[in-house]
């Protein structure tokens, strides 16, 4: 069975982060100048690679262009492209800022076309160490095991850890069961090995290879219960070793695809999602194998958990499953049985308004767009997907029962497109009421284009902003109730840009968010802007941390 897992996403980055200072992507020629100072302390920290990335690509970190610091620690970074970026220091074994949308590494920098932007300077410090080993009851090394860290508040909570420029394949034994994790944050963290189902994460390869059921250092299985490592800057934590009782056996479910009227459906992906403690919610997705000729299914290398067996929508499949729960408790589970049912199609014609530029046009056929379904109770995760005909037809298949959503799919978005709004019989809807089965006809999806742009400045009163604080602009039709057309990160000078956007009145709001306090405590800043074709928009704000929202109000 392969996975699919929350925190791959964060090992992906780092992979990113490591490799990107050496494969780098030709970069766009700019007329733009980044400079600063990289330190250890107060110190020059010579020969550091400084390396720069689009903002916008999270999952596609490939650098755009990398300089290095001279002897006093200074970079300059020449013919920058204008447009929004994270820049990183990258020092194996220091810890850098973490000024990124989702924590990530780096500063955001915005630069317009010609612009020098100064002083984006690093103060990096020395990594922490946690090193320890890994063996059995027996005292056997447990070798190739990943190493799970967690950092913990004072209260002993979990919460995101501090991602810094570590190595993302250190976390695994060697042929010693030893394992050294290193340029770690100063915090507290909890270190462990092994598998557990309440978090909803689902993990592969065990078959019948067995697992270790997830332990905590020393040796404890709740995590409430276990050795909290206190890391100071530089500090190395050694000896931080955990004993593993033997490998639990893992097992499967088996069970069969079924249409409505009972016949075996061949050739369907069916996946699982392990449910969180005490919800219905799935976290973590699996998959597992195929439906063969007599509609039966495996899902293999589960651990004791709750669990939610379902037919994938991939590939814009003809129709859907329920859901079908069940528990693993000490033994295989048999007798699922998943209902395939005919999905509903939705079917209709894309337009582009807001220009008559041919090459803009043309581009209609790069779109795809994707019906998000809300149904009642718990719904696989379908997701219908497809790319526009170059005549704007489109049509959607295998749309569950429920009330449907359009939106654009492409990650990253074209630049300049953006929906408008969905009509149905000439009337603008919101959401598409979906029954099983129908053929829903007429749709007409309105794509908005265009070339204007807003570049903002945000002075802030009453600060600094706190240590890992973000804010965030973004832009939405003056009088749409709906989400934000637009959406950026404001950098550490209070520059942001947003960019792609048709003719039109809005609304531009600046949200605070400040770790270690309820979200959106501070008041919100808006204002309107009218926005032209080839024009940038520009927009002076200012922030006060002081401003708090009235009670029991929010910052929407």
């Amino acid at each position: 069975m392969r996975f699919l897992v929350r925190p791959a996403s964060l090992i992906l980055l780092l992979a990113a982060i490591v490799s990107g200072a050496h494969a780098q992507t030709a970069p766009k020629q700019g007329t733009g100048v980044i400079t600063g100072r990289v330190t250890y302390g107060e110190k020059a920290a010579p020969n550091v690679g400084v390396v720069l990335f689009p903002s916008e690509r999270l999952m596609d970190r490939s650098a755009i262009m990398k300089t290095t610091t001279d002897y006093e620690g200074r970079y300059r970074m020449s013919n920058v492209p204008a447009g929004r970026f994270s820049l990183v220091a990258v020092a194996p074994a220091y810890v850098g800022p973490n000024e990124g949308s989702f924590g990530e590494p780096g500063k955001a920098v915005t630069i317009a076309e010609g612009e020098t932007v100064e002083k984006i300077d690093f103060s990096l410090v020395k990594g922490g160490v946690i090193t320890g080993r890994v063996t059995t009851a027996e005292g056997a090394p447990v070798v190739g095991e990943r190493v799970q860290l967690n950092q913990v508040d004072k209260q002993g909570q979990g919460r995101q850890r501090s991602i810094s420029n570590f190595n993302p394949f250190m976390f695994e034994t060697d042929d010693r069961g030893v394992y050294r994790l290193y340029g770690l944050a100063p915090g507290r963290y909890t270190v462990s090995i092994g598998e557990s189902s309440e978090g909803g994460a689902v993990r592969f390869g065990f078959g019948g290879k067995g697992y270790y059921a997830r332990t905590f250092h020393p040796g404890v299985a709740e995590e409430a219960k276990a050795t909290v490592i206190e890391l100071a800057e530089g500090s190395e934590a050694t000896n931080v070793d955990i004993t593993l009782a033997g490998k639990s056996k893992a097992f499967m479910a088996k069970g069969r695809v079924v249409d409505e009227s009972g016949k075996p459906v061949v050739g369907l992906r069916v996946g699982n999602g392990a449910l969180m403690k005490d919800s219905n919610n799935m976290g973590g997705f699996g998959w597992g194998s195929l439906s063969d000729a007599n509609g039966e299914f495996t899902l293999d290398g589960l651990t004791p958990g709750r669990y939610a067996a379902f037919v994938w929508n991939e590939d814009n499949t003809e129709g859907y499953s329920d859901t079908v729960t069940f528990d693993i408790v000490d033994s295989n589970v048999t007798g699922l049985e998943l209902k395939f049912r005919r999905g509903a199609t939705i079917s209709g014609v894309a337009i582009i308004e807001g220009t008559t530029d041919r090459a803009a046009l043309a581009k209609i056929s790069q779109l795809s767009l994707v019906a998000n379904v809300e149904s009642e109770g718990l719904a696989a995760p379908t997701y219908p997907n497809v790319k526009i005909s170059p005549d704007g037809s489109f049509r959607l298949t295998g749309v569950r029962a429920g009330k449907a959503r359009l939106h654009l799919s492409n990650f990253p978005p074209i630049p300049g497109f953006a929906l408008a709004r969905i009509e149905r019989d000439g009337v603008a809807v919101r959401e598409i009421e979906v029954t099983q089965g129908a053929q829903i006809t007429g749709v007409r999806v309105v794509v908005e284009y265009g070339t204007g742009s807003v570049r903002g400045v945000v002075n802030i009163e009453n600060g600094p902003l706190p240590e890992g604080a973000r804010i965030y602009a973004s832009t939405r039709r003056k009088g749409d109730p709906g989400p934000p057309h637009r959406n950026t990160q404001v950098d550490s000078r209070g520059r942001f840009l947003l960019e792609g956007m048709a003719p039109g009145e809005y609304e531009l709001t600046l949200q605070t968010f400040i770790p270690g306090t309820p979200q959106r405590r501070v008041a919100p800043v808006k204002q309107t802007l009218t926005i032209t074709n080839g024009v940038e928009a520009e927009a002076v704000l200012t922030l006060d941390l002081n401003a708090k929202l009235p009670e029991g109000g929010n910052n929407e």
